[in-house]
């Protein structure tokens, strides 16, 4: 073999980030030395990979064969440092993960410092964002997913389940107010977090299942900002109790119409691709995370 296996990852980068300058941003090297990795194995290879000019990059059909051998070898690589980095007795190395807003406000970080105190060399990297990630395609290692995964390729390990309640401002409402009809309470629902609104609901009433949509005036992605909202006394909130248990308890919030269940629970999982095996570092945020949200529920 004449190719040097180091210049794969940076060819893979290249492929991957649709350009030089893209790779050398993420590798943290200079577009010179990302341009002369690609040269010299081209040059060992004895073929072209990348067709390249000043506006625009592509594979060449060997370009495309070659990069599909490099994934195959970049993926065993990872399992390699995956089993070799449980081994070690500092866990350590980059960690890149994604959460959802709500949850890294309410469940994360005010507790962050401790998985850094425990950790101290494994470099975290948090990504809040409001949609689901493409794990493999935004080079993400873990992330935090609200709801049903249909993912087949996604390892799901569950971080909670919590039940959804009607909520709001004792001044507004009383926990004692009963609710003529399941309209009467839904008309009372002024911001609602985008899962839910507009949305059909089975909701379970005296053992009778029937289905209902929300028809909010205030639509949000943040369920901590629907919190905040009924809080400050406007309408009624759907939300996680793990969201408001704390509001609760302190008298700001209380749950009204608990004879208009939701029949589901609302539920969130932390994923990893089943393409690789699950690495120390990420294990242990995992296992950190579960023990966030088990002290919660």
């Amino acid at each position: 073999m004449k190719w040097n296996i180091a210049d794969l990852p940076v060819f893979v980068a290249v492929v991957e980030r649709e350009g030089i300058s893209a790779a050398a941003r993420a590798l943290r090297m200079p577009k010179s030395s990302v341009s002369r990795f690609i040269q010299r194995l081209e040059d060992d290879l004895q073929v072209r990979l990348l067709e390249r000019n000043s506006r625009q990059m592509r594979m060449t059909s060997e370009g495309e064969i070659f990069f599909k051998h490099c994934q195959l070898i970049m993926e065993q690589i990872e399992v390699a440092d995956a089993q070799m980095n449980g081994l070690t007795h500092t866990p350590s190395g980059e960690l890149t993960v994604s959460l959802p807003m709500a949850f890294s406000r309410h469940i994360l970080g005010g507790h962050l410092h401790r998985f850094y105190e425990r950790y101290p060399e494994i470099q975290l990297t948090i990504q809040v964002t409001p949609t689901t990630v493409d794990l493999i395609g935004d080079h993400i290692d873990l992330a935090v997913q609200v709801g049903d995964l249909p993912d087949s390729e996604l390892i799901a390990v569950p971080l909670f389940e919590t039940p959804l309640v009607w909520v709001a401002n004792p001044k507004t409402f009383s926990a004692e107010h009963r609710f003529d009809s399941l309209e009467s309470l839904l008309a009372e629902v002024k911001v609602c977090e985008r899962r839910y609104n507009k949305t059909p609901l089975l909701i379970r009433h005296h053992g009778e299942k029937q289905k209902a949509e929300i028809e909010a005036t205030i639509e949000t992605i943040d369920p901590i900002m629907v919190r905040d909202t009924v809080a400050a006394g406007t309408g009624i909130g759907l939300l996680p109790r793990i969201y408001c248990a704390d509001l609760i308890d302190q008298g700001q919030l209380v749950e009204v119409g608990r004879e208009y269940a939701l029949d589901a629970p609302a539920k969130a999982s932390a994923v990893y691709t089943s393409r690789r095996m699950l690495s120390a570092k990420t294990r242990l945020f995992i296992e950190f995370l579960k023990e966030l949200t088990d002290s919660r529920v």
